[in-house]
């Protein structure tokens, strides 16, 4: 291509960097938050299992809680009751007595269990068909199941997004989220339930973050903090803090299900008005119809671009295809025939590995910890607002990597602090802030790898990375259930995970207030030298 020729970042103030129509775009991006949380969410409270659950004894149903607990079921060393064995005694011999005699035979639950309705007042599906004691393993499995489907809804999705479009691939994503959350509202055991979790994990993340990168590929570099993160900050908050409380209203199940689904139908109509992002039409040649988003763009911005530079950026447009071979026939394998790209990416990838499995486990366990489930979950998911906030704030004045380095290292003493107190809340406000550090951290390390990647395999590079997140997310489950074995695990698995991102954090290149780059041989020479480590003077 000519020295001579303007690339998208250096055409984009004609057209507006931040106008009307971005600011249309931010307004459409609210409704998709609001429905990320709930899809990625719901999930936890139609699974949720009462901390006090006992095995059920026909025999002793008519006696209050309190007796029925004391004769029926036997305690650990700790004084705890047993919440997957019984004694096996004929009551009616032993109508006359008061309390259970240790000596009495023991045996698995076989009559069903009752749940602490004061802890969760409505039926799970873990509750309805009993997935505790021997089948315990089928709510970690379940959540599993959601993040294998992401795993290869990260794979399919993110190459609909580079082949045929961020509006296809949005559409897309949150089709399967509406047909996976519609059918695990009928299902009656662990494999179907599974199934439809595989279906609703495929929209993971795409639902939210094809127009995500659709926004970021529409504004100038010193906006893409404000739009990257406010509209998580705000919306996501909101619907993350809801969500119990509908649980609650809905007090099934069920219809739980229901109504967190089927709103996404909005969002796939919506996906029939909102344009696609002109930055990759031109980069997979399809000018037309880029200089046609390009003029609605300058319109709705009351912007007047001289024909001259229109003509002059179309006929760049044109040459940067036909040199560049066509977006279409790039592949992730194109990332890693650069030492440099690969390396970088490979260090993404672990790096957001560790950071999506540090944030679902805080997420998750935060209901473990002995508080009441709802009040809990919705404090720990105000996080999200300062969570999205403080990068807004501060992300283009420290830089991605400074940040990011903090609030991994402030995580791990938050989680470490959680895994050493003894008292609820103290434990609840430590775990609460180390979900903070990390919740600043998930929305730095979108944003990052989105600048990082350049323009003709952002939507496949983010899916690469975003499917080893969903592959380490899998064993997230494992990590909180390891709290069965000690309470304070989880949290001391997460503190040292933590600190692992952090250092890696410091081989990544600064992005702060730099354009995106168009092509893999941009991002190679963008990210070299100065921006890789700085050189000494």
């Amino acid at each position: 291509m000519s020295d001579k020729c303007m690339d998208f970042n250096e055409f984009l103030p004609y057209i507006g960097e931040f106008g009307a129509y971005q600011k249309r775009l931010l307004l459409y991006m609210m409704p998709f938050s609001f429905m990320f949380a709930l899809i990625y969410l719901a999930q936890i409270f139609i699974l949720l299992v009462p901390h006090d659950h006992w095995c059920r004894i026909q025999g002793l149903e008519g006696l209050p809680k309190a007796k029925q607990l004391d004769l029926g079921i036997p305690k650990d060393t700790d004084g705890v009751y047993d919440r997957c064995s019984m004694y096996d005694v004929d009551y009616k011999l032993h109508s006359n007595a008061t309390t259970a005699n240790e000596s009495w035979p023991k045996i698995k639950c076989r009559e069903g269990w009752i749940y602490d309705k004061s802890q969760v007042p409505y039926d799970t599906i873990s509750t309805q068909y009993h997935w505790v004691c021997q089948h315990h393993d089928y709510v970690a499995y379940a959540i599993a199941a959601s993040f294998v489907g992401s795993m290869f809804g990260c794979l399919s999705l993110g190459y609909v997004a580079d082949h045929w479009g961020r509006i296809p691939a949005l559409f897309l994503a949150n089709a399967c989220a509406l047909l996976g959350g519609l059918l695990s509202a009928v299902c009656t055991n662990f494999y179907t339930f599974a199934a439809a979790s595989v279906l609703q994990g495929w929209s993971y993340d795409t639902c939210f973050t094809a127009i995500y990168i659709l926004m970021m590929e529409t504004v100038g570099p010193e906006y893409r903090t404000l739009t990257a993160n406010l509209s998580l900050a705000t919306f996501y908050t909101l619907g993350a803090c809801v969500l119990p409380w509908i649980a609650y209203a809905c007090n099934n199940w069920r219809t739980f299900a229901v109504v967190t689904s089927a709103p996404i139908i909005i969002l796939n109509l919506m996906c029939l008005i909102i344009p696609e992002s002109p930055r990759w039409l031109l980069s997979v040649g399809k000018v037309e119809r880029g200089f046609k988003v390009i003029r609605k763009v300058a319109k709705i911005n009351g912007k007047t671009v001289p024909e001259d530079v229109l003509a002059a950026f179309r006929e760049c447009s044109e040459i940067a295809y036909h040199e560049e071979q066509s977006a279409k026939k790039y592949t992730l394998l194109d990332i890693f025939k650069s030492c440099r790209m690969g390396r970088i990416v490979l260090i993404l990838i672990l790096n957001w590995m560790i950071i999506a499995l540090v944030y679902d486990a805080h997420v998750r366990v935060i209901t473990n910890v002995g508080t009441d489930i709802f009040v809990s979950f919705s404090l720990a998911n105000l996080t999200e607002l300062p969570g999205g906030l403080v990068p807004l704030v501060l992300l283009d004045r420290t830089g991605r990597k400074i940040m990011l380095f903090t609030v991994l290292l402030l995580c791990s003493l938050g989680s470490l602090l959680a895994g050493v107190l003894s008292k609820k809340w103290d434990i609840a406000i430590a775990a609460i802030f180390g979900r903070l550090c990390v919740t600043i951290a998930y929305n730095v390390g979108e944003q990052w790898a989105a600048e990082i990647l350049p323009t003709v395999v952002r939507g496949q590079g983010l899916s690469l990375i975003h499917i080893m997140g969903a592959a380490a997310a899998v064993i997230s489950p494992f990590v909180v259930y390891s709290g069965d074995y000690s309470a304070s695990l989880p949290m001391k698995i997460l503190a040292g995970l933590a600190v692992i991102g952090a250092v890696l954090v410091l081989f990544l290149p600064e992005t702060t207030n730099v354009a995106l780059p168009q092509t893999i041989e941009e991002a190679e020479t963008r990210w070299a030298q100065k921006f890789w480590f700085p050189k000494k003077k």
